[in-house]
């Protein structure tokens, strides 16, 4: 006969016994500050078998992915708008719905697209994915004929003193501008973090093109073969979208050599020989000069204009004066959608978690006997994923105005990884005040806060991809709440199962337990941040 080992005298049990005590210790003693009694019912009442249930409606098939402006989205929207009601809260004072309408224009470039090179010595026609791709959004076909400048690296960076378009005017005309910056072209182009660098380079550019009075800009990309084009078209060649209020994009491309060689036809350069001229460290790169050639684009562009909504939820402060200020809560409530094969991306983490998260802040405000000073606002945003589109509308027409809007939580992706950490973003960027009520709130908790995306120069500029973003750039100090990437981020297998619903209580009562201490201050957030709103608007 075997031993015993689960006898309570043997050494087994005894060393099962010790281990949970561990473990049950580790995880007490983690938090070192009691919850006031004030906040205490709400803090409690927050609850991750609450959030496991409503995950799996938010993120379950029949919502089709959550893609801005499709059925499922306005589903969740419906759905989302009952349970603030049913929790207790309210339109904003004034409004007669919590549903916050706007547009976007969905469009994709169709494969008839060309550009073609006509002049003295030159006439050519080039076809859209194998020669250049098409990066800016149209509502309606493009049909024209311009000159062509060349504005070097294109960029006008008045901290650094450098401006590519001193001297040259391009109104009327289209930029040739080379693509990236001197890092990019001498890094691995593959890399993730260089993708981001040059999709930030790009709008940049753009926006100069833009300033000057361009028609239109084309980034030379000497190094676009046939062998990187079907990884191009790849990251370009779907539906995207843009606010239907914003003005119509000019056009914006990249070209591969051949299109380049043939602008500059009737020069000494070639594509390959500019990118090394500008690439080498020198005071005075070269001036190129691009005569008698006119470019004519014709785009051809599949639109639609589609309806959406975010839903912004209300809970009155108890102070006659400072109830009319808001702590804001936000998190997108949209998701991917479907391929075009129908697998559906439910978006369990990214960012279902955070759906529910502020959801089950809002209850857990509704249900507290006490209600902070401060009225709370809960923004589910949408077409977060299609460019912050969501945000950037509220921040753009918001409903309690952004002077009185005290700070903004934003709630996206906390429900997997590291079971007890967390990422912090942007705390300390406008407010140390909040920083550090932040972080007392964690002593109550007891998450590992992780401060390693917390800049402005981190590689994945997460900072910038998420919706606080917006709100930042209209000087409301934020904290972005981050449990980081993993294998199922934007794939279909981004599934309920997969999250962590105990770290996802945790990070809600950090979030709660915040925003009461920020409701309940006597004075708005000191602005004594790392950063100037000037440092974070583009």
């Amino acid at each position: 006969m075997a031993p015993n080992n689960l006898n309570p005298g043997g050494f087994l049990f005894r060393k099962i016994i010790v281990l949970l005590t561990l473990v049950i210790s580790t995880a007490t003693l983690h938090a070192t500050k009691p919850v006031p009694d004030a906040a205490r019912t709400g803090y409690e009442a927050i609850d991750h078998k609450d959030m496991e249930s409503l995950l799996k409606f938010i993120a379950s098939d029949e919502l089709e992915g959550r893609n801005t402006g499709s059925r499922g989205l306005k589903i969740a929207a419906k759905f989302l708008q009952s349970q603030y009601e049913l929790a207790g809260l309210t339109p904003v004072p004034g409004q007669t719905s919590m549903l916050q309408p706007f547009s976007v224009i969905e469009s994709r470039v169709q494969e008839s697209t060309s550009l073609s090179v006509r002049g003295t010595n030159a006439g050519s026609q080039f076809n859209l994915y194998k020669h250049f791709v098409v990066l800016s959004k149209h509502s309606h076909d493009v049909h024209m004929t311009y000159p062509v400048v060349f504005a070097g690296f294109g960029l006008t960076e008045e901290k650094e003193g450098k401006d590519d378009y001193q001297g040259l005017d391009v109104k009327g005309k289209i930029v040739l501008a080379i693509d990236g910056s001197r890092e990019t072209i001498q890094s691995e182009s593959g890399a993730r973090s260089i993708q981001r660098k040059l999709r930030t380079l790009r709008q940049a550019k753009a926006k100069a093109a833009r300033a000057a009075g361009a028609a239109g800009i084309i980034y030379l990309r000497h190094d676009l073969t046939e062998e990187i084009m079907p990884m191009e078209r790849r990251r370009v060649d779907r539906a995207r979208q843009r606010l239907a209020e914003d003005p119509e994009d000019i056009p914006e491309l990249v070209a591969g050599p051949e299109v380049i060689s043939a602008i500059l036809s009737g020069s000494d350069w070639t594509a390959d020989k500019l990118v090394a001229a500008y690439t080498t460290e020198q005071n005075e790169p070269p001036r190129v000069t691009v005569a008698d050639i006119q470019l004519q684009l014709d785009i051809v562009s599949l639109a639609d204009t589609k309806g959406t909504q975010n839903i912004v939820a209300f809970l009155e402060g108890s102070d006659p004066e400072l109830k009319t200020e808001v702590v804001a809560f936000g998190a997108h409530y949209d998701h991917v959608g479907m391929n075009d094969s129908g697998d559906i991306y439910n978006g369990a983490d990214d960012d279902g978690s955070g759906t529910v998260g502020i959801l089950e802040i809002a209850r857990a405000f509704a249900m507290n006997p006490e209600r902070p000073a401060r009225s709370l606002l809960f923004v589910s945003h949408a077409g977060e994923e299609k460019g912050l589109l969501g945000s950037k509308y509220y921040t753009r027409h918001p409903i309690v105005a952004m002077s009185e809007t005290v700070a903004q939580l934003n709630i996206d992706m906390i429900g997997r990884n590291t079971p007890n950490a967390i990422y912090i973003i942007g705390s300390n960027f406008l407010s140390q005040e909040l920083h550090a009520i932040n972080e007392a709130a964690n002593e109550m908790v007891g998450l590992d806060f992780d401060y390693s995306y917390n800049a402005l120069t981190d590689p994945n500029r997460f900072y910038y991809r998420s919706d606080h973003y917006n709100y930042a750039k209209h000087g409301v100090p934020i904290i972005f709440y981050f449990s980081g990437v993993h294998e199922d981020y934007h794939k279909p297998t981004d599934t309920v199962e997969k999250i962590d619903f105990v770290k996802m209580q945790k990070v809600a009562r950090v979030a709660y337990l915040t925003a009461w201490h920020v409701a309940n201050l006597d004075h708005r957030l000191a602005q004594n941040g790392l950063l100037l709103q000037s440092d974070i608007a583009p």
